[in-house]
């Protein structure tokens, strides 16, 4: 096993050879991975330093964010009347944040995304779609 050092420079760690980069993540997890992408363990990795040198996240911070509920967060934002206008291969495309959903031409949508899929024709996030 690789002897861990905590001090490495963390710019030195996207340097290291694959097969280091396994060693070093097995050192410091303490778990073997079989993951084949060089920088899962970078991240990974200097994350973990970071986190070991300057302490993790705050126990309320930590809470706050297992509790989130990214639907409630994205919804927040989108208040009853308000329109987004996207211009998509030479048509203009209206929708209207209605309650219960996203109207576009008479049609009411569950979500910004069931619009923007009926626009591209490919599932895409409607709210990177939009601009939100």
């Amino acid at each position: 096993m690789i002897k861990v050092d905590l001090n490495i420079d963390l710019k030195k760690i996207p340097l290291l050879s694959f097969e280091e980069l396994r060693k070093y993540y097995n050192a410091l997890f303490n778990v073997p991975t079989t993951s084949t992408r060089k920088e899962y363990y970078v991240w990974r990795i200097t994350y973990k330093l970071q986190e070991m040198r300057f302490g993790g996240l705050d126990n309320k911070t930590r809470r706050m964010l297992e509790n989130m509920d990214v639907k409630e967060i994205s919804t927040q934002k989108m208040v009853s009347g308000i329109e987004y206008i996207r211009k998509y291969k030479g048509a203009t495309y209206k929708v209207r944040v209605v309650n219960g959903g996203f109207e576009m031409d008479g049609e009411v949508y569950k979500s910004l995304g069931a619009v923007a899929r009926v626009i591209t024709g490919r599932k895409i996030s409607g709210q990177v779609f939009f601009g939100v």
